[in-house]
């Protein structure tokens, strides 16, 4: 299976805890690839490939670094893993993976939860040892072809249907005609 996150070099994004859940499902004897796309995502990073090096899995991960076809990148993905530790707004990655029916686990951070919902797996942030067991569990679903066609397809219905940009745009609409409406 090939995992991946998207997601700028930064300590708001945790790629450590993402390495250190995936070290724990290596030790586990799943297999895996998992690609890291960003900012500063390359072996120029030396804290990333230290990190990478002292965790054991050179072997699983491949540095892609800042790419423009997320599209295509998500469509290549198995999984998509958003490890962030704070900070989080709406997180446009974790909703373009879904579009393109790409399962997605995410940390529960700002509005994460929100957009994956029961299409994929929450986990608390900082918490690597959860985050491994999501994966896992995630990998088992798609080995075992547990409905993962359907997840997919769930995961792409539900970022069509409710955060279509016609939706968004009518509730920015409909806030703003109220904040009118109360200022004058």
């Amino acid at each position: 299976p090939i995992i991946g996150t998207v997601a700028r070099y930064d300590p708001q994004k945790d790629h450590l805890n993402l390495l250190t859940a995936l070290s724990i499902v290596k030790k586990k004897k799943f297999k895996f690839i998992c690609l890291l796309i960003g900012y500063k995502i390359n072996t120029n990073n030396q804290q990333l490939m230290s990190d990478i090096k002292r965790l054991k899995i050179s072997n699983n991960i491949k540095l892609l670094g800042q790419k423009n076809n997320i599209s295509e990148v998500m469509n290549g993905l198995d999984l998509h893993i958003l490890s962030s530790s704070y900070g989080e707004g709406f997180p446009n990655v974790v909703a373009e993976a879904m579009a393109c029916g790409t399962p997605c686990i995410v940390t529960n951070v700002g509005d994460s939860a929100l957009v994956v919902g029961n299409n994929g797996w929450i986990v608390p942030p900082k918490n690597s040892n959860k985050l491994a067991g999501a994966i896992q569990d995630a990998l088992n679903k798609k080995k075992a072809n547990n409905n993962w066609i359907r997840r997919c397809k769930d995961a792409r219905s539900k970022i069509k249907h409710k955060f279509n940009i016609s939706k968004i745009i009518n509730s920015y609409n409909k806030y703003w005609l109220e904040v009118y409406k109360i200022k004058n």
